[in-house]
């Protein structure tokens, strides 16, 4: 005991304080850091001394530096956020599907099916006529167009989607590896008692977050703080320090679209999670991928075949103009072995293309101002041949982009209500774990203090000793 004894508690006093402002300065670095917790400094004092039958302070010391953290926000926050990016990722893909057959566009399959109906009808008037016959040959190949353009934009968008599942799978990848890293990390960092690696922690519970934003995941904590990640069909993705391979392979029987596949860290056995992914961003873009775009093409190649077909059947009982006056049987639209290739390759016969004399209009032969075959096909317009004879080409079309709008509709109201549910857990855990640039403010203020009591404390000592050496003198 004595004056040696004083000035350590002096130091302890400094060396606390000064960690306090340390972790003050710390916080306030990183106030906005996403996913970052606030810091504190705990300090406990010292056990006492007893001399001489008296309990004697022994100063203060850092126990550790916590941070402030809630682990039912965090599971929370896990758990919605898996179904928020699946209903995100599910509404930016059908908003995108809607755009390429928004009614805004100028050349969209329902303006040109009532285009070239009405050309047919100008036709029917005057089916003589050059310039009526000429219109009616543009329209056809314009609607012709559209049904590709359709076509086109649908795959381009399902193409679109595969490369963003290939994407995905790459960044669940490199998520998986940075928490088996940081497993790791951890353990060496907390190796010993009371310490807290506090940084590492947020930086791991973030990694999961992001992970369960692009596929369904549950986890746990070993005592050691090490987390373990099961994904989809209960495969392992992170065990400790090891995590899998996730990568993706082309199944052909997917038109050579790509499969999500998980091999160990060991690259032993390979398992094709694909068809068991059920949440997260990945699934909605696998979704849209392998059914709704297939679905939407599947009902657009009906309604081109259905066209071509009547059209084509109506047309070969006519008669045309010069040398198809007397010949009949001919095709309007190119005819097509395989159905599901009619918006892509759908276009006008041979001999229509190469003139217009060979557009059927009437009835009998050598009557070039008979219209009756053109009637017969205007008719067609009207008449419910498609869906089970349940609808018109107009209404067929109309039910395609409305059952579209409505589960675009659905799932933009699926996303509002999951943003106010992520929205109010991410408040939560702000007012547990966010930093306060005020509250940092006074922390610093009140560490200062601390320190310049301290300071008085060591520099009182050093005067103590002056004088105790000056008695000797």
């Amino acid at each position: 005991m004595g004056l040696n004894h004083t000035l350590n508690i002096g130091s302890e006093a400094l060396k606390t304080s000064r960690q306090g402002v340390d972790t003050a300065s710390h916080n306030i670095s990183n106030a906005q850091v996403e996913g970052y917790s606030r810091q504190r400094v705990n300090a406990k004092a010292r056990h006492p001394l007893e001399r001489n039958g008296l309990i004697i302070g022994n100063g203060v010391y850092v126990e550790n530096i916590s941070r402030a953290h809630d682990n039912m926000i965090e599971k929370q926050l896990v758990a919605t956020n898996q179904e928020a990016s699946m209903s995100s990722a599910r509404h930016e893909t059908l908003s995108v599907l809607e755009t390429v057959f928004s009614p805004e566009l100028s050349a969209n399959i329902s303006d040109e099916i009532g285009n070239f109906f009405n050309s047919m009808q100008d036709l029917a008037n005057f089916p003589e006529e050059l310039t009526a016959r000429t219109a009616a040959k543009q329209s056809a190949q314009n609607l012709a167009a559209s049904f590709r353009r359709t076509d086109n934009d649908l795959r381009r968008n399902q193409g679109d989607f595969n490369d963003k599942i290939i994407q995905e799978a790459q960044e669940i990848n490199d998520i998986c590896s940075a928490i088996g890293t940081l497993n790791i990390r951890i353990k060496e960092s907390e190796i010993y008692p009371g310490a807290e690696a506090n940084d590492l922690r947020d930086q791991q519970e973030k990694l999961l977050r992001d992970l369960s934003g692009k596929i369904e995941i549950s986890h746990y904590e070993d005592g050691n703080g090490m987390l373990f990640i099961r994904g989809p069909n209960q495969v392992t993705l992170v065990d400790r320090g090891n995590s899998a391979k996730v990568f993706t392979k082309n199944n052909p029987e997917r038109g050579n679209m790509a499969d999500i596949v998980v091999s160990d860290w060991e690259g032993g056995s390979e398992r094709n999670i694909t068809d068991a992914i059920h949440a997260g961003a990945l699934s909605s873009y696998l979704e849209a991928r392998d059914r709704s775009v297939p679905v939407l093409m599947e009902k657009t190649n009906a309604l081109a075949y259905g066209l071509m077909q009547s059209v084509n059947a109506a047309h070969r009982m006519g008669y045309g103009l010069k040398e198809f006056s007397e010949t009949t049987g001919r095709d309007f639209f190119a005819p097509l072995s395989d159905p599901s290739q009619a918006a892509a390759q759908i276009q006008l016969s041979a001999a229509v293309s190469e003139t217009t004399d060979a557009i059927s209009c009437a009835s009998s032969p050598n009557a070039p101002g008979d219209n009756v075959v053109l009637n017969s096909l205007l008719s067609l317009k009207d008449t419910k041949l498609l869906d089970g004879g349940n609808a018109t080409f107009t209404e067929f079309y109309s039910n395609l982009i409305g059952q579209l709008g409505v589960e675009a509709s659905r799932a933009e109201h699926v996303k509002d209500a999951d943003d106010i549910l992520m929205g109010d857990l991410k408040a939560r855990r702000e007012a547990v774990s966010g930093v306060s640039l005020d509250e940092e403010a006074m922390e610093i203020m009140k560490w200062q203090a601390s320190f310049t009591a301290a300071s008085k404390v060591i520099t009182t000592i050093d005067e103590m000793y002056e004088t105790v050496l000056s008695l000797k003198r």
